[in-house]
């Protein structure tokens, strides 16, 4: 903590990845659980920038959370922590943000399969990023060299970009949402695979990070954190009712932010289906911890010694938290709507 405050920051510069904290902080969500100082002030502090340039984060997040004095790290690949914990780093996972993959990956009518894919153009948001590992994934159990055998191409992280890219010829294969799968396959495309049916018990993608120190010295801090944060899940999750206020939240920080690619909002991507669906779990727990470090070895990343699930998950300050707002009878309405969604959406 800093001047008595937690301190929370994203790991990567995605705006996306601000959207579920800054709802919280707006709606009050840290404050009405108890994150707030003595005299009645914010309790935390919410950086907005980066922690680490995108992809290298494997490598630096430990570093960039001492040097910037931050408690609770946003966002982190779930493969991350496993790294930084086999070096050492006092930082463990205390929830889960994305736990699921969402994206089908589609190809043009003459691709019939991932093995066709040898020798073609696939696209990914980013290197390093999610839909990068997923399909390396997906590729290796269709045989093939991820190294030799694909090119890879960056379409950016706006889904329509990786759409115009496969019809025009720029890429064959693409990753899109289940929605707008089904939809190219009615224009004669091919949905390759879809990764969220091998993972039943969810694929931890994204987890939210704490420093040991902050677990030890001030777990109610954590915990009245992660209440605010869950609620937030729900909220984003709560269609069509938050939508308007979702859209224009997400406008303004794309205004704010530096990067130029990120600063362009898109109400093509903005739709209640699209808020509706991010996988963040109700409870806000980060599981299938078993599947994600199988997978990653398959893929070669695991060329180290790897510590024990238990070892770096440290989750029964979210399970208490989750207990807790589940016992508050005036949140029944709120989580009710999300559950309808989380059920129709299966995660």
């Amino acid at each position: 903590m800093l001047d008595g405050k937690l301190r929370i920051a994203p790991t990567c510069y995605h705006v996306l990845h601000l959207l579920p904290v800054m709802a919280a902080h707006e709606m009050n969500f840290f404050y009405d659980a108890g994150l707030k100082t003595a005299d009645g002030s914010l309790g935390y502090q919410i950086l907005r920038d980066a922690m680490v340039p995108f992809g290298l984060e494997k490598l630096g997040i430990s570093q960039a959370m001492k040097e910037k004095s931050v408690d609770i790290a946003l966002d982190v690949q779930s493969r991350t922590l496993f790294f930084q914990r086999s070096r050492g780093a006092d930082v463990y996972v205390v929830a889960g943000w994305r736990n699921q993959h969402t994206n089908a990956w589609v190809g043009p009518p003459h691709i019939k399969s991932l093995k066709d894919l040898k020798g073609k153009r696939v696209g990914i948001s980013d290197f390093n990023s999610l839909r990068h590992w997923g399909i390396q994934i997906q590729l290796r159990k269709a045989g093939l060299d991820i190294e030799r055998d694909v090119e890879w191409v960056r379409c950016g992280v706006s889904e329509h970009l990786h759409v115009d890219a496969l019809k025009s010829g720029k890429i064959e294969c693409a990753p899109v949402s289940i929605r707008t799968a089904e939809a190219l396959k009615q224009e004669g495309c091919n949905v390759l695979v879809v990764p969220r049916d091998q993972y039943p018990n969810g694929f931890p993608q994204r987890t939210i990070a704490a420093t040991g120190r902050i677990l030890e010295e001030r777990p109610d801090l954590v915990k009245s954190f992660l209440k605010g944060l869950i609620r937030s899940y729900w909220f984003v999750r709560d269609m069509p009712k938050n939508f308007e206020y979702l859209y224009n939240l997400d406008k303004r920080l794309r205004l704010e932010t530096a990067d130029p690619e990120e600063r362009t909002f898109n109400p093509r991507r903005y739709t209640t289906h699209f808020l509706e669906s991010q996988p963040f779990p109700l409870d806000g727990l980060a599981t299938g911890f078993e599947d994600m470090l199988r997978e990653e070895k398959l893929i070669g990343g695991l060329e180290y010694d790897v510590p024990a699930v238990a070892d770096v998950c440290a989750q029964d300050l979210v399970a208490e938290a989750y207990k807790e707002l589940r016992s508050q009878k005036e949140l029944e309405p709120e989580y009710q709507r999300a559950r309808a969604i989380s059920e129709r959406y299966g995660y």
